[in-house]
């Protein structure tokens, strides 16, 4: 059986998927740490071209932080202490309330009227509007406030102290339109959470590659900022049809050639899904918006069109897409190989696999805008659990296909939370 030419077509099939992601992933390790060098050198020209040192000081915009929230009584308030607690005060608050059916407008009523707020130079205003989903209550908020740099935040987050300051840095630069900052998962004493912990500290890393690529084209909605003229104003709001709204956007940003880049010193806490079932839930959510998002932009995918970043469109999105087919053969092209591997003695292609892994630990932890040397302590024991998340993105995939197939859409989810601690 194992001289099957069927065998050795479909190990072949495994080898080359997994050879493809490998080099994909080796080209962002090489490339992201370039991301300080490349993040210097955009400053030292906007300095050098404008000729004043201090303007970042001088460069104090209105900035509207728009919260949606749904149901998020448990954590919203620790997400609008966040933003009052900010270096910056020159910021609106705008929480829009999706017709609640919790204690969210209460909590946050109250809040408003707390010593915090009547101390405070920044304003908050609280909007209760009838259930649309959070495409809708983000515009909502755009429309009803007047802030030259919109950021969204999601409503079970928190940013550090110095976030928006250091965002408002980035605009200072007029060539650029939208800032995606550095998310980190803060519920991290669980299975869950370590997991999902690793992943966005592996995956936002990666974000560095993206940026120094001109490739940036995910700007989640927990943690990102936009210029109102250049975005809002010329190529309208988020699409209240796509109910991953920010990747939507984060593609019509890069589709009208607008300048998008990653903020790692801006950072945000968030509370990640804390069950099996809401972690399936929120990657389902995930592919089926990115997979509408790729077929209406389907255009960028080897483009020709001097608006569209050529490592975009003939790099990273055709390898994003080519990892979705490689995850869709994923358990029977592991299976094979490991079958493979053991019948004929021959482990090295899993013992690539693993070192290259270890590498990633190794870079990560050097490299990292944390230096964390310890992180590869935690290899041997963590390097196993992105198998599971491998299986959960796999049951996500399947039943965002089977989603597509019969056309059903899916809503603004109800998650089961517990509240951040940062």
């Amino acid at each position: 059986m194992v001289d099957g030419g069927w065998f050795y077509l479909f190990r072949d099939i495994a080898v080359f998927f997994a050879t493809t992601m490998l080099l994909r992933y080796f080209l962002f390790l090489i490339i992201s740490p370039w991301y300080l060098v490349k993040e210097a050198w955009r400053k030292f020209k906007f300095r050098a071209h404008h000729h004043k040192p201090l303007l970042h000081r001088a460069y104090r915009p209105l900035v509207s932080v728009i919260v949606p929230a749904w149901n998020e009584e448990v954590g919203i308030i620790k997400t609008i202490e966040s933003v009052f607690d900010s270096t910056y005060d020159n910021v609106e608050i705008m929480v829009i309330d999706d017709a609640s059916t919790d204690k969210t407008g209460e909590n946050v009523k109250r809040f408003i009227k707390s010593s915090k707020v009547q101390n405070s130079n920044m304003s908050i205003r609280y909007i209760k509007q009838k259930h649309g989903g959070k495409g809708v209550a983000l515009n909502c908020g755009i429309q009803k406030s007047s802030g030259e740099i919109v950021m969204t935040i999601d409503a079970d987050s928190a940013i550090q102290s110095q976030a928006i300051e250091k965002l408002v840095n980035y605009f200072a630069d007029l060539t650029v339109d939208a800032v995606v900052g550095n998310v980190k998962v803060a519920n991290n004493q669980t299975f869950i959470g370590l997991l999902q912990s690793l992943e966005y500290l592996f995956g936002f890393y990666y974000k560095r590659a993206h940026c120094v690529l001109g490739a940036e084209y995910i700007l989640g909605g927990a943690c990102a900022a936009f210029r109102r003229a250049t975005v809002f104003n010329r190529i309208g709001l988020f699409d209240t049809a796509n109910k991953t709204e920010d990747i939507e956007l984060s593609m019509r940003i890069k589709y009208n050639g607008l300048k998008s880049c990653y903020a790692e010193d801006v950072v945000c806490y968030t509370e990640g899904a804390s069950t099996v079932h809401g972690l399936v839930n929120q990657r389902l959510r995930w592919k089926k918006g990115r997979f509408d998002t790729y077929v209406k932009y389907r255009r960028m995918f080897f483009s020709g069109d001097k608006r569209h970043k050529k490592t975009l469109s003939w790099f990273v999105l055709p390898l994003s897409l080519l990892a979705e087919v490689q995850l869709l053969f994923e358990p029977i092209a592991f299976t094979l190989l490991l079958t493979y591997s053991i019948i004929a003695s021959d482990y090295v292609s899993l013992a690539l696999g693993t070192l290259f892994v270890a590498v990633t630990y190794i870079v990560v932890g050097l490299f990292s805008r944390e230096f964390r040397p310890g992180l590869l302590f935690l290899y041997p024991f963590t390097w196993p659990l992105f198998y599971f998340l491998v299986w959960v993105e796999y049951l996500a995939l399947i039943r965002s296909i089977g989603m597509k197939v019969r056309g059903e859409e899916i809503t603004w989810q109800r998650w089961h939370r517990q509240g951040i601690d940062t």
